[in-house]
C-alpha cells in the first residue's frame, strides 16, 4: 500500500518537475521578460505606430505623439514581447526588396519558381 502511494506520488513529482522544464524552455524561447509591461510614454512616435499598425488600428486622423500614445493605452497593456515582435515584423517589411521584370515571359518564370510572395505588377504600354 504504501509502495503503491510513494510511486504515485513520485509519478506526480515528475510530471511537475518535466512542466516546469518545458515552462522554461519555453520563456528561454520567446524571451524571459517577454510579459513585463512597457509604458509607452517611453516609446518613439514610430514604435507606437507600429504597435499600431500590429494591433490593426488606424492612426491617420492623430497627427501628435500623445494622441498616438494614448490609442496604445486605450487599446490595451503593452507587453515587451509584443513590442519586441512588432519591431522583428517592421524590421523584415523594410527589408523587402523589388524586382524588375525584362518580359512577361520573365515575370511567368519568377512568379512560377517562388509563389511564397505577393507581387505588385506595374505595367507601363508604349503604343
Amino acid at each position: 500500500m504504501w509502495l503503491k502511494l510513494f510511486f504515485l506520488l513520485l509519478y506526480f513529482l515528475v510530471l511537475f518537475v518535466l512542466a516546469r522544464f518545458f515552462e522554461a524552455i519555453v520563456w528561454y524561447e520567446t524571451g524571459i521578460f517577454a510579459t513585463q509591461l512597457v509604458d509607452p510614454v517611453a516609446l518613439s512616435f514610430k514604435k507606437l505606430k507600429t504597435i499600431l499598425e500590429c494591433r490593426g488600428l488606424g492612426y491617420s486622423g492623430l497627427p501628435e505623439k500623445k494622441d498616438v500614445r494614448e490609442l496604445v493605452e486605450k487599446s490595451g497593456d503593452l507587453m515587451e514581447g509584443e513590442l519586441y515582435s512588432a519591431l522583428k515584423e517592421e524590421e523584415a517589411s523594410e527589408s523587402v526588396s523589388s524586382t524588375n521584370f525584362s518580359g512577361e515571359m520573365h515575370f511567368y518564370e519568377l512568379v512560377e519558381d517562388t509563389k511564397d510572395g505577393i507581387w505588385l505588377v506595374q505595367s507601363e504600354h508604349m503604343w
